[in-house]
């Protein structure tokens, strides 16, 4: 077995059900604030935000499949959907800022993408 295949499952089981929790809690926000006004903002540019929110979402939960069906493979898609899982949430952690909650939050969310890209690389280079 490769050195890499237990950590890359467990990692794309870790996605997959973040990605779910994601997708739940955006329909459950979105259902609990109704008709709420939101100032300022256009129908247009929250549902971009909304599109963009469930794509990610999905992304994930596909990567998360991606990860379990190739983790006894040498696979380089495994390593390239870590990065793309890896880089957005860093960038999302480097401009929070002002507030220690979503700091924290942020920090172990980008635990999770991190320890998929590392054990996607570890069974690559096994």
């Amino acid at each position: 077995m490769r050195s890499g295949t237990k950590h890359l499952r467990i990692a794309s089981v870790m996605q997959i059900l973040l990605g779910a929790a994601s997708l739940a809690a955006t329909y459950f926000m979105i259902g609990a604030a109704g008709e709420a006004q939101l100032a300022g903002i256009s129908a247009e540019a929250v549902l971009g935000v909304l599109v963009l929110t469930y794509a990610s979402q999905a992304f994930q939960i596909l990567a998360g499949i991606c990860g379990l069906a190739l983790a006894k493979k040498k696979s380089l898609f495994t390593v390239i959907l870590g990065v793309l899982l890896f880089v957005p949430q860093l960038v999302v952690f480097i401009h929070v800022q002002h507030n220690i909650a979503l700091i924290l939050v942020n920090a172990v969310m980008l635990l999770i993408p991190y320890y998929y890209l590392h054990s996607a690389w570890k069974n690559y280079k096994a």
